[in-house]
């Protein structure tokens, strides 16, 4: 299991502002038309959720059920939500804690990280005489098997192996390792961008997102995220080429192409985070503490859409896209709410800078004072890249519907050029 950066949350510091306006319960910043997300929340008790205590999330959107790590039975949690209520379907028993989860639709078959190194593969096929069963072990690292990530295109599961400091990528059809990239830094979450036939992984021990061609191994390409980020998870929107990545107490939007990025505050940090190319929409899971933890969600294009209070022990999300619902952990077992409901969030709630440098931390009309006056309302900001000190600038990349990007600003602008 990857070792948790401190997460620093800035949540309690709005807490007393968002209350004034809104109400904000439990001291946590929830934006979104003030309650409107909260008012769509549902939870269902299941026992074995609400004792359990997890790390990866999957959604199987044809049988329109949820998976989930369960580190306390070692398990993997099956919950099936077809029906009116959720409803738990069973546990597939590993016999080691799990960490990350991958599933591959067009195999019927779930793979999870495990502790060890391993990564168990479980038939998710309910006509099989082995369903819910583990028909495969295969051994990728001598310590941990950590987050991971299936291509349908490649047909290849890429896992991460924490403080291994490699990418391994093993073949779904035959559960065999076919390549490992060396990082040489402790990595979290892989990602392959079936656009440009790319593997993404954030190295948290060198603050990177790294591009890497599958081809040869080499990172061909690092993008250097804000000073102290601690990068948790990635997600990809590979129409748009937009890379969305947790940090400790931020997210950042990179565009994979420009190398232009954004450091946001409206989810206060997080760990997984996973993209729904169905719905175009970005989960974000921010495990904090017990009052001032959320699941947030973006659209394809990043911009904030709401978020509603959790349990810490939701690390992630994922979609159900029959009905629209987010699902994740709960206090009392299940949680599920609406993000079509909630309301866009007020223009001066948006907050988006580097909060931890004062050389540029502007909010909202406020943005005069970091050298963009007239920048208006909710203008994001950057920092020129390699000049210390100096003032915030606008830059923008191409509005339109080509997944090119659409027009924001540059946020801690860094150079992120091609590795030589």
């Amino acid at each position: 299991m990857r070792t948790w950066a401190k997460r620093v949350s800035v949540a309690p510091s709005f807490a007393s502002v968002a209350a004034a306006v809104c109400g904000a319960a439990a001291g946590a910043l929830l934006l979104g038309g003030c309650a409107s997300c909260e008012a769509t929340v549902r939870q269902t008790a299941i026992p074995v959720v609400t004792a359990g205590s997890f790390d990866g999330i999957e959604a199987d959107q044809a049988n329109h059920r949820i998976f989930l790590a369960d580190r306390t039975v070692q398990g993997i949690d099956v919950i099936d939500v077809s029906g009116a209520a959720p409803r738990f379907a069973g546990t597939v028993d590993l016999g080691t804690p799990p960490n990350g989860l991958a599933y591959a639709p067009d195999r019927n078959r779930l793979f999870a990280g495990l502790e060890g190194g391993s990564v168990a593969v479980v038939d998710m096929d309910r006509s099989s005489a082995r369903y819910l069963t583990v028909i495969d072990r295969v051994t990728v690292d001598g310590m941990s098997a950590d987050l991971m990530d299936y291509s349908p295109k490649t047909g290849r599961v890429y896992v991460g192996t924490s403080e291994g400091g490699t990418v391994v990528a093993m073949d779904a059809s035959n559960d065999v390792v076919m390549d490992r990239y060396d990082i040489k830094s402790p990595v979290g979450q892989p990602r392959y961008d079936p656009t440009d036939g790319k593997l993404y992984v954030d190295a948290t021990g060198a603050n990177a997102l790294l591009q890497i061609n599958p081809a040869d191994g080499k990172v061909t390409r690092t993008y250097t995220l804000a000073p102290h980020c601690h990068p948790n998870g990635v997600a990809i929107n590979p129409r748009r080429q937009l890379s969305l990545v947790t940090c400790a107490g931020s997210t950042t939007l990179i565009k994979l192409d420009t190398g232009l990025d954004e450091v946001s505050m409206t989810v206060p940090g997080g760990d997984i985070v996973a993209y729904d190319p169905t719905l175009d929409r970005f989960t974000i899971g921010s495990s904090h503490g017990a009052r001032d933890s959320s699941i947030g969600v973006l659209d394809g294009q990043g911009q904030f859409i709401g978020s509603v209070a959790v349990s810490p022990n939701a690390r992630g999300a994922v979609f159900d896209d029959a009905s629209g619902l987010v699902y994740a952990v709960g206090a009392a077992g299940l949680l599920s709410f609406s993000p079509s409901a909630c309301a866009p969030p007020p223009d001066w709630l948006k907050f988006t800078a580097d909060w931890r440098s004062s050389r540029c931390r502007c909010c909202c009309s406020r943005s005069s004072a970091c050298g963009t006056r007239g920048a208006g309302p909710g203008a994001i900001l950057r920092r020129r890249s390699g000049r210390p000190g100096s003032s915030c600038a606008r830059r923008t990349w191409p509005r339109n519907g080509s997944g090119s990007g659409r027009s924001r600003t540059r946020s801690m602008g860094r150079s992120s050029s091609p590795s030589r």
